[in-house]
């Protein structure tokens, strides 16, 4: 699904009595993108998360436009259309288990329990998390295999847009093999945007790479 961004910005206000000026996460950001697989790199501070955080409907954009298969998207389409990996896996519910957590998202995005179930096991295999960790709580698994149930969440939903920030965190060498090939096969169908600080991993999983700068998007060339 093409996905064409122009011009977007956020904008953070100052904390209060901080005397402090408001952020400019991202200053007109220009993006284009369609199915396959796109990399973003760039430093810390970039906008690379928040870029990612208003592409999945989380924070709502101050300016400029987003368009998904030649329509607008608002954050309430964006939120239907998009599956977000963040790169902080800990927005589950600590106190259940990890399938537990998968089955509950999997229903707020139209999974029936049977779907989700099936869909854990599956992919659990693919990233080398074992049937023991999905029946452990969430609160007492690795930061790795709690990065390895996000990422399960994001590609049980199948989404047209796959937005995966930072997905190789906490992942040791045979976990990320089996991202990669996960990346490739949902970039067959879907459009993914992916981002990482090692630029080996981020090379070996997208095609196209593109480099974000003070919010900005610099046209004409990779990483």
């Amino acid at each position: 699904m093409l996905l064409e961004v122009k011009g977007l910005v956020k904008v953070f206000p100052a904390p209060v009595f901080t005397g402090t000026a408001p952020l400019r996460a991202l200053a007109g950001a220009d993006l284009t993108a369609d199915t396959g697989v796109t990399g973003l790199g760039g430093p810390n501070g970039s906008g690379k998360t928040t870029l990612f955080k208003t592409l999945a409907g989380i924070l709502e954009a101050d300016g400029g436009t987003i368009m998904l298969g030649g329509e607008a998207a608002d954050s309430r389409r964006l939120r239907a259309m998009a599956a977000y990996c963040p790169a902080n896996p800990r927005s589950f519910y600590f106190r259940l288990s990890a399938a537990e957590n998968l089955r509950f998202f999997g229903a707020l995005a139209g999974l029936s329990p049977s779907e989700a179930a099936a869909s854990a096991v599956k992919l659990a295999a693919r990233l080398g998390l074992s049937a023991a960790d999905l029946d452990r709580r969430f609160d007492r698994l690795s930061e790795g295999n709690m990065q390895k149930i996000s990422l399960i969440r994001s590609f049980s939903r199948r989404a047209p847009l796959l937005l995966l920030d930072e997905p190789f965190r906490g992942l040791d060498g045979i976990s990320c093999r089996g991202l990669l090939e996960l990346i490739a096969e949902a970039g067959l169908s879907s459009t993914v945007l992916i981002t990482s600080h090692s630029r080996e991993l981020l090379s070996a999983a997208a095609a196209r790479t593109l480099r974000i700068e003070n919010g900005r998007v610099p046209a004409g060339g990779p990483q």
